[in-house]
């Protein structure tokens, strides 16, 4: 049974005013008049009333008590966390040498009158090099190994045939690269035969940009943020954004490996009848290259004071919140007037501190710098846990960041401020939105999250620990991990000691979600796949991706009860879409309201049920479910009763039609 509140002081207000009449005898003989329309009287009730006040809060366990009965239990409040971001350096022209943008970069939004700018720290050195290109190679998918051509790119007299005639699917044509270009904004200006490409959208070309990342990931799909060109139709630029790369070997030649691939839509029209041809000139050139940064500003040599020589000694940052920190630079030093500066280190307790450790406690929230106590034992000796500086020896903290919150989560392009000026770049730019920004923890929260956290997985071993885990990075919503077995579909292939965890990132609009918001950035993959690696069992082959969409439209007739009213009809044709919108969501739908279950198949009497329950409806028919093509937002094809989702799938309202039924159609259909 739970533990009854104590309390301090149970005095009410009628209680204090009471009291203080009883004393106003022997304190002041000559004040006579106690009724309530004295002033004197009025005076002590507004005394009783804040006295009370008082009292209540008294009685109240102190935060600060809620706070060390967590930290007892091994349950700290978790600081802010750090939003990121891909922010993407845009160079003023392309240069022939290597441009180094160095770690510590500044960049940030751009300041108003009501809110200030938001900044940006890059988190490594970004290296900008100039492309060059080994060879150009046409492959011919169906051919194998016999299938590639080699172009000779000094000489663009003859016209450079870029796919096999006639053009399949999978058939591409290659760069081969000297250097790794991992991150990097290249440009491709070429010039095209006119019509060469005949038969094909240039607004849809059935292409495809992607790099060689090794053995695991194999190809993965570039960013195109421009294509002037029009699907190799006319003389343009291309501009590709390139995720990380890995040198691999094709045609007997190792280099890093850039390509253009026919993807499955070269089967049906419009499609390409011949393939486009390159002529007159093609150039390769490194525009720009892009960077993780995290909403943080970073402080560096910190004077924190000089130590008096006593155990438990605490000092402070001058900034707060603190972020997570690089133990091999950021950290305490000490230097005393006789020695150089001496890293200490940093530890969450000291428990297993001995009295020769160097080691301290920083808590993120205050920025508060503690060194550890000294208890006297039961025999009477003194123990430390823990070294303490010497006298007047001098503290300093090398290096942190502060900064984190939700404001970190900025849209895409808001982030285009440069805080200080680097040569050869023109301007800066966010090409996805910052993820990941979270306030710091509340007590209430950690209060109801206490009991969680006693039974919580400190190890991912089955199915359900990867889940829990990966739903802890921030900026994930949702997970499902996949396990071994003779499973339809991609699941069939997972060996023992893989591990495939399937996510759904954090979106705002999770209401109506844009299938093109659902994106998982390499960033985020990074870290999620970081957290899990680190928890994992030994040996364990971990993998991240995105859940697959399966894009639904839904059209239906509602036939109302005899006598509706014109705004009650409307009323029901609207609460049916906001019903299906809800009911087939990847977040909030699902039979349980928790987001469409992983994998799980999408029946027609569910929808005929979940329409019929609206107040009005005589009967529901002409319902169609349409399966929407990926990128596509109008129905494409009809669905079968039962639409099967694979085993990584989830569902994703489209566009959806309620409409009420003409009368005359049902007076027909009863006769």
């Amino acid at each position: 049974m739970p533990l009854p509140t104590p309390v301090l002081d149970n005095r009410r207000f009628q209680d204090i005013v009471d009291e203080a009449k009883r004393l106003i005898p022997q304190y002041c003989p000559e004040w006579t008049d106690h009724n309530v329309s004295d002033p004197g009287i009025a005076v002590v009730e507004l005394f009783a009333w804040m006295t009370e006040m008082l009292l209540y809060r008294a009685n109240q366990v102190p935060d600060k008590c809620y706070v060390k009965f967590l930290e007892l239990i091994g349950l700290k409040l978790q600081p802010p966390t750090a939003a990121s971001a891909a922010v993407t350096f845009y160079l003023s022209a392309p240069q022939r040498t290597e441009v180094k943008i160095p770690a510590g970069t500044e960049t940030a939004t751009t300041r108003t009158e009501s809110s200030p700018a938001v900044i940006f720290t890059t988190e490594e050195d970004l290296r900008i090099l100039p492309p060059v290109i080994l060879g150009a190679y046409t492959h011919s998918a169906s051919r194998g190994k016999d299938g590639w051509v080699h172009h000779d790119l000094s000489r663009l007299d003859d016209s450079i045939t870029i796919f096999p005639n006639p053009p399949l699917p999978n058939d591409g044509f290659y760069f081969a690269l000297k250097n790794d270009h991992s991150g990097h904004a290249l440009a491709l200006n070429i010039g095209c035969k006119r019509a060469g490409g005949a038969g094909v959208d240039p607004s849809r070309p059935p292409v495809e940009w992607q790099v060689w990342q090794g053995d695991v990931k194999r190809w993965v799909p570039c960013q195109v943020e421009k294509d002037g060109t029009r699907g190799f139709n006319a003389d343009g630029e291309i501009i590709l954004h390139l995720p990380t790369m890995a040198e691999g070997e094709f045609s007997q030649k190792r280099a890093y490996w850039l390509r253009c691939r026919l993807t499955d839509a070269q089967i049906k029209p419009p499609n390409y009848e011949v393939s486009p041809m390159i002529e007159r000139y093609l150039r390769l050139e490194s525009i720009g290259g892009t960077v993780t940064a995290r909403h943080a500003v970073s402080v560096k040599s910190e004077l924190l004071g000089r130590s008096d020589g006593t155990p438990g000694q605490v000092f402070k940052l001058q900034n707060t919140p603190i972020l997570s920190r690089d133990p091999e630079t950021d950290h305490l030093t000490v230097e005393t007037p006789e020695a150089a500066a001496v890293a200490w280190e940093e530890v969450s307790d000291f428990g297993g501190s001995g009295e020769n450790d160097r080691h301290y406690t920083l808590d993120e929230q205050d920025g508060s710098i503690a060194f550890g106590p000294s208890l006297l034992q039961p025999n009477g000796a003194v123990y430390r846990f823990g070294a303490v500086p010497p006298k007047n020896s001098l503290l300093r903290f090398t290096h942190y960041q502060h900064g984190g919150g939700v404001e970190g989560n900025v849209p895409i392009g808001a982030i285009s401020v440069l805080k200080s000026s680097i040569p050869y770049i023109a301007r800066v730019a966010n090409r996805e939105r910052a993820i990941g920004g979270r306030n710091a923890q509340s007590l209430e929260d950690g209060k109801l999250r206490a009991a969680r956290h006693l039974r919580s997985r400190t190890r991912a071993v089955t199915a359900e620990d990867f889940e829990f885990h990966a739903c802890e990075v921030p900026g994930i919503a949702r997970a499902r991990c996949l396990t071994p077995g003779a499973q339809p579909g991609e699941a069939a292939a997972i060996q023992p000691g893989q591990v495939f965890v399937i996510v759904l990132p954090e979106i705002e609009s999770v209401d109506r979600p844009d299938p093109t918001e659902l994106m998982l950035t390499e960033n985020l993959r990074t870290s999620v796949l970081k957290y899990l690696m680190a928890r994992s069992v030994l040996g364990i082959g971990v993998e991240v991706r995105l859940a697959e969409l399966t894009c639904v439209s839904v059209s239906a007739d509602l036939h109302l009860r005899e006598g509706t009213e014109p705004e009650a009809g409307e009323e029901a044709m609207r609460r049916g879409e906001e019903l299906l919108y809800r009911y087939l969501n990847p977040y909030r739908g699902g039979p349980d309201g928790k987001g469409w279950p992983f994998g799980r198949s999408l029946y027609l009497s569910e929808i005929y049920g979940l329409l019929q329950g609206i107040p009005g409806v005589e009967f529901v028919e002409a319902v169609n479910v349409y399966v929407n093509e990926p990128g596509e937002w109008t129905p494409s094809k009809p669905a079968p009763p039962s639409l099967r989702l694979p085993k990584y799938g989830v569902i994703c309202s489209a566009t959806h039609r309620i409409e009420r039924a003409q009368p005359d159609t049902r007076m027909l259909r009863a006769s």
